[in-house]
């Protein structure tokens, strides 16, 4: 009932966005602190109403000695700026409590424009289109067996992808076309099944994040250039802020870091996709 009164309360065109943020202890450009929050990557998917997903937007910024978080912000801006109608949606609270950062900071490097302000103030936490916390309403509305309870993304996007008739048949085929995927499967078979918390084997889809593994990146001089989760994806921005770091690696944890996050949005979209499916029937 929570989580059918929840999507009554949302507007088409639905909105998915992800930031990807690193807070090194040593600042990589000048004016800014240790720990200074850095923010230097965001996805952004549509889900329109006639079930239409479109990866309409992204942005990394990791060159080596400049601060990522004014480009970020301009970009961002302009990204809602061209998307006025509909639902906005995060997962959990980070993407509020780093916006909210962003433009409260005020330093001697950049002062944001109104203009840039008003579309980006009302996606805070009591702004007229406030992000919405599926993490939250997950919490509040959602449980599928092998999730153990947990309204992590990574937690809740395999079972219910393993619960999922209407995810099974969108994503089993090789259709998914994104900015960085190219009639990509996500909905993949796997060899065995995967327990869940009750011991019985029935997740037998492949987690999606294990197929970024998969012909993505190689070990290098410097570690690995596969990015598969937000870990991964710190190191790698650490690992471009190298002046001197080889050409080819810097493209192949670029290509990684664009893969991985547009994978972020997308997965909280397939969620979404769930439960309209889920209260359907």
């Amino acid at each position: 009932e929570y989580l059918s009164r929840e999507i009554d309360s949302w507007k088409f065109p639905y909105h998915f966005i992800d930031f990807e943020t690193s807070a090194p202890p040593l600042p990589y450009s000048i004016g800014r602190k240790p720990f200074d929050v850095l923010c230097f990557q965001f996805s952004h998917h549509i889900l329109y109403q006639d079930g239409q997903l479109e990866h309409a937007t992204e942005f990394i910024h990791a060159i080596p000695g400049e601060c990522p978080n004014e480009p970020f912000v301009n970009a961002l801006a302009e990204c809602m700026a061209k998307h006025k109608e509909g639902t906005v949606f995060r997962w959990a609270s980070h993407e509020n409590t780093v916006l909210t950062a962003l433009l409260l900071e005020k330093t001697h490097e950049y002062n944001y424009s109104a203009n840039i302000t008003d579309h980006l103030e009302p996606l805070l936490t009591g702004g007229e289109r406030s992000m919405v916390d599926l993490a939250k309403v997950a919490s509040k509305g959602f449980y599928v067996s092998g999730s153990g309870g947990s309204s992590s993304l990574k937690k809740l996007l395999l079972p219910t992808m393993a619960a999922s008739e209407r995810l099974k048949k969108r994503y089993e085929q090789p259709i998914y076309n994104g900015i960085n995927f190219t009639n990509h499967q996500w909905w993949q078979p796997a060899e065995n099944g995967t327990d869940n918390e009750n011991g019985s084997s029935l997740l037998s889809v492949k987690d999606p994040y294990s197929l970024l593994t998969m012909n993505a990146g190689e070990n290098t001089g410097v570690g690995s250039t596969i990015v598969a989760d937000g870990g991964d994806a710190m190191i790698a921005y650490d690992t471009l802020q190298q002046a001197d770091l080889d050409p080819n690696i810097r493209v192949q944890l670029e290509k990684s870091l664009l893969r991985y996050c547009e994978l972020d949005t997308l997965a909280m979209a397939m969620v979404v996709q769930a439960w309209q499916e889920f209260l359907e029937h």
